[in-house]
């Protein structure tokens, strides 16, 4: 497992590691994309780095995964698998969706790595799954705003895990309350047509907070998430609204999923939100789906809080070297 390296390819940033016999990422490094022309560069990097000579390698990618041509979505990297492989001398190349990882880690997670949003849920029983009984065997879900919105499921059948991979932050996304009407009538007039991520997304609080204010001087999210948590009003109202329609978004992929295995949230602007996902807004849009508030009010919402879920789920693929694996007795929670 030593000889197999990770990869955790994002918009802004990309982690690599390599797995270890436990089954875990050991050796991590983060580069920031912009430091490096390409994933090639990167990859360079890490293995002169650390001086690794991987025989296989398993890679997460922020972007749809179809045929041998892999791009990101939100950055121009593109590569080709069999050319990847031949440069680094792998005899072993998997490549994966990088929301896909994530489901793949989340029955991997310890405690530790993961904190409720919006205080305690009560638990719901499920029908027995392998010998044991209670909602963390249900469907889990994972969503997350950093540089777009990903999101990928992980179902429980025939006693294995099974992820179904998405590109369910492009799905149309639209106001469902009086004082969001104006607000997406200006991310209309910026976006052509307003998409989930077009909102939910490092851009998407920004572009929220230039709707809600077209004089607002913000032009990261970094910036607007540090004044809301210094209780800037500005800051503050865009943040608001971001996490409502999170909230919102997560909830109706909740239902979509029937996620009683829980809803997990990860990505660098739920991360830098903290405290502000804890905030009443967040779990009272998750619930305000009639006529199936009890339903989404029994299914708890978590935070991620570990930088690498990633690689944690490409070292699960790794140690499992298949697309299943069997339903842990450790669940995540």
């Amino acid at each position: 497992m030593s000889h197999t390296l990770l990869g955790d390819i994002g918009g802004s940033k990309s982690r690599f590691a390599l797995a270890s016999s436990a089954g875990r990422p050991e050796r991590i490094l983060v580069i920031e994309n912009d430091t490096v022309a390409d994933l090639e560069a990167a990859v360079a990097r890490y293995l002169d780095e650390t001086g690794a000579r991987p025989r296989a390698a398993t890679l997460a990618v922020a972007g749809p995964i179809d045929g041998e041509e892999v791009a990101l979505t939100n950055r121009a990297w593109r590569f080709r698998r069999g050319e990847f492989a031949k440069r680094f001398g792998l005899a072993q190349l998997r490549v994966v969706n990088d929301f896909e990882a994530i489901a793949w880690a989340l029955p991997r997670l310890v405690a530790a790595e993961t904190r409720p949003l919006g205080g305690p849920t009560p638990s719901l029983t499920l029908p027995r799954l392998r010998g044991r009984e209670g909602w963390g065997d249900g469907v889990k879900l994972v969503l997350g705003p950093g540089t777009g919105l990903g999101v990928a499921a992980l179902l429980p059948a025939g006693g294995r895990w099974h992820v179904v991979a998405s590109e369910g932050g492009h799905a149309s996304f639209g106001p469902q309350a009086a004082d969001e009407a104006e607000v997406f009538a200006r991310l209309w007039d910026e976006c052509g047509s307003v998409s989930a991520e077009c909102v939910l997304s490092g851009p998407g609080l920004v572009r929220l907070a230039r709707a809600l204010d077209p004089h607002a001087a913000f032009h990261e999210p970094e910036t607007i998430v540090a004044g809301a948590l210094a209780r800037e009003p500005s800051a503050l109202a865009a943040t608001r609204l971001f996490v409502r329609l999170l909230g919102r978004f997560a909830g109706s992929l909740a239902l979509t999923f029937k996620a009683q295995g829980g809803v997990y949230m990860t990505g660098g602007v739920a991360g830098g939100l903290g405290p502000l996902l804890d905030e009443p807004q967040f779990r009272r849009a998750f619930e305000a789906h009639p006529p199936y508030e009890a339903l989404l009010q029994a299914i708890p919402t978590m935070l991620i809080t570990c930088e690498e879920p990633g690689l944690i789920g490409c070292a699960a693929l790794a140690c499992e070297g298949s697309h299943t694996s069997p339903i842990s007795a450790n669940a995540s929670l």
